[in-house]
């Protein structure tokens, strides 16, 4: 059978975001058989729209990357975002928007009606890009779930078969969406962390100013250091724990569980690791 196939929706002021995005898509290759799409696929001399049409036509998840340049895109709201919402309103496709940008998404209808992430709807690019590779991470997990099910749903033999496969796909991507809701946002590990040594750290760069001490500066850069350090684990671990739970969700699926249990969760691991 055919690869799925994700089909990413984004304005071209926003390439890099999209880049890092397909970035954290790459792990899953491996353990999905899908295939990513966007306009940089089109070569040279093609026909740019058919292309797109016929991107559209196949593909099975959308992610749309939300931003202002997004949604003042006239190519965008006049052409691929109807086929789009046609495809979702007869189930033939899912929609994901990631809000990428601080943006005014709340004025636009079928936003509002469809489950945005990251979580909270705070923006992937906040803060300087600081939780950009966290919330990334989320959201590669949440659709390596929406794939496999895809795969479980276009499997089922059977008109019945595949009826109760799209059931269970649905009541699954709930269980999903909450536990992805329910986990701690990754800026708590880095604001627990940081709050302890923020005051000591402070009051020795004021010693500085006024004594310079070699072996006081030192010491500064090992704490702020072993703060870096346990920033990145804690951060790791909130993502190993939501990996884990959205793992035994899929259990319950009829897929390759041997492949889901070892060679997923390994591959997994040293992503998040990484």
């Amino acid at each position: 059978m055919a690869n799925l196939r994700i089909f990413v929706s984004y304005s071209h002021a926003d390439t890099k975001q999209k880049d890092r995005l397909l970035k954290h898509l790459t792990p899953l290759e491996s353990s999905v058989d899908f295939d990513v799409w966007d306009d940089q696929r089109i070569q040279p001399g093609d026909k740019w729209e058919p292309a797109i049409e016929n991107a559209l036509a196949d593909a099975s998840v959308a992610v749309l990357l939300i931003s202002a340049d997004f949604l003042g895109s006239e190519f965008i709201r006049h052409k691929e975002l109807p086929t789009m919402l046609q495809r979702r309103a007869s189930e033939d496709m899912r929609l994901y928007p990631v809000l990428a940008k601080p943006c005014a998404w709340q004025a636009v209808p079928w936003i509002q009606a469809t489950q945005l992430r990251p979580v909270a709807a705070k923006p992937v690019w906040r803060s300087g890009g600081r939780y950009a590779d966290d919330e990334l991470a989320r959201i590669a997990l949440e659709l390596y779930a929406i794939l496999q099910l895809a795969i479980h749903v276009r499997d089922a033999a059977g008109e019945a078969a595949r009826q109760k496969a799209e059931q269970e796909k649905r009541e699954i991507e709930k269980k999903i969406a909450d536990e992805i809701s329910k986990s701690p946002p990754v800026e708590n590990a880095f604001a627990k962390t940081m709050r302890g040594s923020t005051e000591g750290q402070k009051n020795s760069v004021e010693h500085l100013n006024s004594d310079f001490d070699r072996e006081q500066a030192q010491k500064i850069y090992e704490e702020i250091a072993a703060d870096h350090q346990k920033v990145a684990a804690e951060r790791s671990q909130i993502l190993q724990e939501l990996q884990t739970k959205v793992f035994a969700i899929m259990q319950d699926v009829t897929v390759d569980k041997s492949k889901l249990r070892k060679a997923d969760f390994s591959k997994w691991d040293e992503y998040l690791r990484s």
